[in-house]
């Protein structure tokens, strides 16, 4: 084993010596060399990491800049089974808050509730600000977050005793579009305090309805602030796909029974 290190450590450094001597038509070989080389050193039974982060140079897609997050989008929906579903365009949820606005005073129909059944791991594990976009003459590389999604089931309730369950609604990153439009961090804090009317709570407990619970989403443990928090442009995304504008109006139509706890 050291003698073939040896080996491929003599091979590189003469490989060096010729894209010194030959211009840029050497520089692939002694690219190719190189990472022989690291594969060579790399230990026996070493494994990538099963969440790799690729550059944003290196994927497909637009690197867009969401509320001062840098996100990939554009980007084909991930293959995994994991992430297999509807997309919100095509449920009943597409424009329902458009097609439904409040009539008058005490009218809270129809009524969402959203139960998260998957997010990706990152989305409660790694911070934004590593993904934030960077300051003019910063030389730290800009960096997009990683393809993420959050899978849904939602009841939509036109009465009380009447209901309709969409089930399996999946949303990713890369399902984004570059000209779409964006609600501002302002707006998604908003949300965060916003409190159903007493004629309709349940109070705390919280369930797919048809009463609405007194605080919309919850916040009960840290992965659930991480998920809205790192996940924010994708529950802003929707938001607007719904057209419900409670973040922005104060409507309190639609509840989260839980994020994080799956």
């Amino acid at each position: 084993m050291k003698s073939n290190i040896a080996i491929c450590v003599l091979a590189a450094m003469a490989l060096a010596g010729c894209a010194q001597t030959a211009g840029s038509m050497a520089q692939p070989s002694f690219n190719n060399a190189v990472q022989a080389l690291s594969g060579a050193l790399s230990p026996v039974g070493a494994t990538a990491s099963s969440h790799p982060i690729q550059p944003a140079a290196q994927r497909q897609g637009k690197m867009a800049s969401i509320n001062a997050v840098n996100v990939m989008i554009e980007e084909a929906h991930p293959a995994e089974p994991r992430w297999a579903g509807k997309r919100i365009q095509e449920t009943p949820l597409a424009g329902l808050f458009v097609r439904h606005p409040i009539a008058r005073p005490g009218d809270y129909w129809p009524r969402v509730s959203i139960r998260i059944i998957d997010y990706s791991d990152t989305l409660v594990s790694e911070p934004n600000l590593r993904y934030q976009t960077q300051m003019p003459g910063s030389t730290t590389p800009n960096l997009a977050r990683p393809p993420e999604c959050i899978k849904f089931d939602a009841v939509i309730w036109t009465s009380n005793k009447k209901s309709q369950n969409v089930d399996g609604v999946a949303l990713c990153n890369g399902d984004l579009k570059a000209d779409g439009s964006r609600l501002t961090m302002g707006a998604l804090r908003n949300y965060r305090s916003l409190m159903a009317p007493v004629s309709i709570s349940s109070e705390q407990v919280r369930t797919a309805g048809p009463r609405v619970p007194s605080q919309l989403i919850p916040f009960d443990t840290p992965e659930a602030r991480a998920l809205y928090g790192n996940g924010g442009y994708l529950f802003g995304e929707m938001f607007l796909a719904m057209g419900y504008r409670g973040p922005l109006d104060g409507d309190q139509r639609l509840w989260f029974v839980n994020l994080a706890n799956k």
